[in-house]
């Protein structure tokens, strides 16, 4: 069985079967209806994109907005979910910008898509927008490497220090469960064009640390601060108050997280501190770089979700950090 992604071509493994659902979203033929056809494995990258606009204006955390799928999933020629297909998506975090120089931020993830009537889970998403120059800029992601990736960076500023991530932007999510769908209809070329188009192939990024993939079940957070002969201050990262490890200048460290939404903070005393939810998943890695601002004192600790080629192009200057929690993942919330 062949399946062409809405985020690009793979081949999937045909291991196990889903629940069906119970109606197509338009008829098919008699003969297409009877097909045994077509498991969608957990795990399936898909593209989705904004309906609307999305600022830290306006977007509380925890509201929900609508998003869509950007290009078909194919599976052995027919065409199981259409693009345009409806979906929700939820912002994990809004907030303005603050003192010392901190950016806005703005994080959001894909949770469903509807299909068939029913709904299938979305995982792996993280599209985050910020106001800090070093976060790569896009109108439109382009989606090349995305969807082996949890996160999409974009940085558009708007007037008054907050920012936006713009309808039409589009980023790659994962089908959180396995489930088998009757097909649409039968792809055309133009079809495949499209996919071929909205994803193309991932870019090849390597860096000097090699990050090995997390433990079963749970998802990882690599914590890195890139060196800079600017500032000697240090920060530990904590969740619930609880110390996740250490970062001096120039120092990474990688810590195991169980799924759902998690709070980090960093604090640089005197200065206020910074936070940054993210929603982990199961088998991904996400990256986040730590920087110091300008405070009000010495320099204020920020935390700027970031990405593997980002990771690598500075990771031959980083040195593993001291690690202070004793264990190796730790509960999330939602």
């Amino acid at each position: 069985m062949r399946t062409f992604l809405a985020a690009g071509l793979c081949v999937a493994a045909l291991l196990a079967t889903g629940p069906a659902l119970a109606r197509p979203l338009a008829a098919a033929s008699a003969a297409e209806a009877d097909r045994p056809c077509c498991l969608v494995p957990a795990g399936t990258p898909v593209a989705v994109e904004l309906v609307a606009p999305l600022s830290t204006a306006d977007a509380q955390t925890g509201d929900l907005f609508k998003l869509r799928l950007a290009a078909p999933v194919i599976v052995d020629d027919q065409i199981v979910i259409p693009a345009g297909a409806e979906g929700v998506g939820q912002v994990v975090q809004s907030s303005g910008p603050g003192i010392g120089g901190k950016g806005a931020k703005l994080v959001v993830s894909a949770e469903s898509l509807t299909v068939f009537g029913g709904a299938i889970k979305l995982q792996a998403m993280q599209l985050t927008a910020t106001g800090k120059d070093h976060s790569a800029a896009s109108g439109a992601l382009g989606l090349a490497g995305l969807a082996f990736m949890p996160l999409g960076i974009v940085g558009i500023a708007l007037t008054g220090g907050d920012i936006e991530i713009p309808a039409g932007t589009v980023a790659a999510a994962k089908t959180g469960e396995s489930v088998t769908l009757r097909p649409y209809r039968r792809a055309s070329a133009q079809d495949y064009q499209r996919v071929r188009a909205v994803f193309g192939a991932p870019p090849a990024t390597r860096g000097w640390i090699d990050i090995a993939p997390p433990p079963a079940g749970l998802g990882q957070v690599v914590f890195y601060r890139p060196k800079s002969v600017l500032n000697v201050q240090w920060f530990n990262v904590r969740e619930n108050g609880e110390a996740l490890g250490k970062l001096t200048n120039g120092a990474y460290f990688v810590t195991g997280l169980t799924p759902g939404v998690h709070s980090f903070t960093a604090k640089s005393e005197p200065e206020l501190k910074d936070h940054l939810n993210l929603k982990i998943a199961p088998g991904e890695t996400y990256y986040v770089e730590a920087t110091m601002t300008h405070g009000l004192v010495l320099g204020a600790a920020e935390l700027v979700p970031s990405e593997k080629a980002r990771f690598d192009a500075v990771s031959g200057d980083l040195q593993h950090a001291t690690e202070v929690r004793a264990d190796n993942s730790r509960g999330g919330g939602g």
